[in-house]
């Protein structure tokens, strides 16, 4: 769900896609294979910007790839796939599709998103935006992934969602409130400042700090065990159910771990001239 500019000079807007394919999300449809400026990968399907209209593939269960007819007429400024449902962002209100959105039910936006809203991100069960500095969050908040820190209540510069948990960065550190039961809560001292992005896996953290990943939580899967290609020149992460992905400033995407998939097997069309990349729950997406 995150993405950043590298040397765009060749750049096509074309997306491509590896790993989990069982409902298409990985195979990204023709419409996709040019013109292309954001990508966010769910947990099974997958969203692109194209000319300031969303266009979505993968599972289309309860609706998460059927985009509203207002959206489809363009205007739309930011995307963001989650588990179940599918948020845009619109003349600075926010849009969301698919499970639990229908008006009244958990995951319809709340009336304070519907203006001034700058950046939004879809999670298991529940959803952030960010609105002059502040984050608002809603849905299932069992685990008190909803429960928005104090602390994030002003300044905040981006968010992520992850399963049970929230994040957002200020002023270069990384917040965190939920239940923290793999240690994703437990911030470590070298991102409490001069954090340049942060990105919320399933239950693990990865942050980028001057061009180098940093990863706590959950490591299960060697999530965190992190290879030595991403120590240096890093412009983008993206963390997935239980693997990670990092773009290189050369264009370059590296992948690490959980791979039953094939999610953390690069091929070779995503080795160079990446512009962007966003990881979902087993696939990724990259845009050339």
């Amino acid at each position: 769900m995150h993405g950043a500019a590298a040397d765009t000079t060749t750049a096509t807007g074309q997306v491509v896609g590896w790993g989990s394919d069982y409902y298409g999300q990985a195979t990204p449809p023709a419409s996709v294979q040019s013109g292309v400026d954001t990508i966010s990968a769910g947990l099974t399907h997958a969203l692109a910007l194209k000319d300031g209209v969303p266009i979505a593939w993968g599972n289309d269960y309860e609706d998460r790839t059927f985009v509203p007819i207002d959206l489809r007429r363009g205007g739309v400024t930011a995307i963001s796939a989650g588990y179940h449902q599918s948020l845009a962002i619109k003349n600075g209100a926010v849009w969301s599709w698919g499970s639990y959105t229908t008006p009244g039910e958990a995951l319809a936006p709340p009336p304070e998103t519907q203006s001034n809203v700058d950046a939004v991100s879809a999670g298991y069960m529940h959803s952030m935006a960010l609105k002059d500095g502040e984050v608002i969050a809603w849905g299932f908040g069992g685990h008190g992934e909803t429960a928005v820190s104090e602390e994030a209540r002003s300044g905040v510069d981006a968010i992520s969602a992850g399963m049970y948990y929230s994040l957002a960065l200020k002023d270069g550190k990384v917040i965190c409130w939920g239940p923290n039961y793999d240690g994703e809560c437990d911030v470590p001292e070298e991102a409490q400042s001069g954090v340049d992005a942060v990105s919320a896996g399933s239950t693990f953290v990865l942050a980028l700090k001057d061009g180098r990943v940093i990863g706590w939580g959950n490591n299960n899967y060697h999530q965190l065990d992190l290879p030595i290609e991403v120590d240096d020149h890093v412009i983008a992460i993206a963390a997935g159910s239980m693997h990670g992905i990092a773009l290189k400033d050369d264009g370059q995407v590296i992948g690490w771990w959980y791979d039953a998939q094939g999610q953390s097997t690069v091929p070779e069309v995503a080795t160079s001239g990446v512009t962007a990349i966003s990881a979902g729950g087993y696939f990724n997406l990259a845009l050339k």
